[in-house]
């Protein structure tokens, strides 16, 4: 539904959400994209803090991660939050995924239109439910 300013010019108004790792966010943030399992009793910021807290030594040597503010779940029901880093990928990449892995969780990434999950299964993202904060 436009607002009367919007018929008014002719345009929308406003920010159109864009699922996180998807090529149109990337080629507009300088940051790399996980999606870790998760479950709805836990919010993203203790579930970065338990991933975190299962990785020693760390391998991040500077950047920082950035909730999205977006949920996917898979067809299955299986529920990803997306995790945003910048500075050292490689750090990150590793920590975050080392973090999963102690604490028996899936990651997954987005290529083209599918989410990919890390044990193999991949899903269309029109299948997906999404939903942003």
């Amino acid at each position: 539904m436009s607002s009367p300013m919007e018929k008014i010019l002719g345009v929308t108004i406003g920010f159109r959400k864009v699922i996180p790792g998807t090529t149109e966010h990337l080629q507009k943030s300088k940051q790399e994209i996980i999606y870790i399992e998760g479950d709805e009793k836990e919010d993203i910021r203790s579930l970065f803090e338990r991933l975190m807290a299962a990785v020693n030594p760390h391998q991040a040597s500077r950047g920082g991660m950035t909730s999205q503010g977006c949920r996917v779940w898979l067809p299955d029901g299986t529920l990803f939050y997306p995790i945003g880093f910048h500075g050292d990928f490689d750090g990150w990449r590793s920590d975050i995924e080392s973090g999963a892995r102690q604490n028996n969780l899936q990651t997954a990434r987005i290529n083209g239109d599918r989410i990919v999950v890390s044990d193999g299964r991949s899903f269309p993202l029109g299948e997906c439910k999404i939903e942003f904060d």
